[in-house]
């Protein structure tokens, strides 16, 4: 888990806890470009166009934030733990030079087995995050996950969140892949966007 904050703003301070429901995101392919291989090193981290306001705009909204992401090249020995850590660090430097003034957590597994009770579209990294994040009520089945792969969706139709596509990465294969008879019930509850500014500013609407 990672809890970043920046600056003087009320937002960044330790103690701070957003009034509405939890908004997880995905990294790759929602936040930064899905290069079609693992994004490591900062070089290569390439912020969607407009995500990292989104984020700032999910946060001034007054929505807990917690970063949910599959790293199964950890595994691999493709990088490390600290690689990861190293790049999550760069990412939230992007972001708070964006005006996203803290978020609650990152969370990360080290594989995508499909065994792997933390990897998604398992619900352990959800499930932890909430037991660590008590006190800040972060309650997953009273919020929403966004994401571009059906195994986004999957986790989180799990864990009770609402599941939000956005059309980035992935996610325009994984919109055709609802019309699956296996994934009706996920369709039903799905809602779609273009971007995750997209969704951050239906949110902004319904304020």
């Amino acid at each position: 888990m990672v809890e970043i904050y920046w600056g003087e703003d009320p937002m960044s301070a330790p103690n701070y806890v957003a009034p509405k429901c939890v908004i997880g995101l995905d990294r790759d392919g929602v936040i930064n470009v899905d290069r079609g291989t693992y994004t490591w090193k900062g070089i290569d981290f390439e912020p969607i166009q407009g995500s990292l306001e989104a984020v700032a705009k999910l946060r001034r909204l007054g929505y807990k934030i917690a970063i949910i992401t599959n790293q199964g090249g950890i595994e691999k020995g493709l990088f490390t733990e600290e690689d990861v850590d190293t790049l999550h660090t760069y990412m939230l430097e992007l972001l708070g030079k964006a005006g996203c003034p803290s978020i609650d957590a990152i969370y990360y597994s080290a594989s995508s087995r499909k065994d792997d009770p933390f990897a998604k579209p398992n619900t352990g990294m959800f499930k932890r995050c909430e037991k660590e994040n008590k006190s800040k009520g972060i309650k997953f089945n009273q919020g929403y996950y966004v994401g571009d792969k059906i195994s986004d969706l999957k986790a989180a139709h799990r864990i009770g969140a609402t599941p939000i596509l956005v059309r980035t990465g992935y996610g325009v294969e994984t919109e055709k892949d609802l019309n699956k008879f296996a994934y009706r019930e996920i369709k039903k509850r799905t809602k779609v966007f273009d971007t995750l500014l997209d969704f951050a500013l239906y949110l902004e609407d319904k304020v």
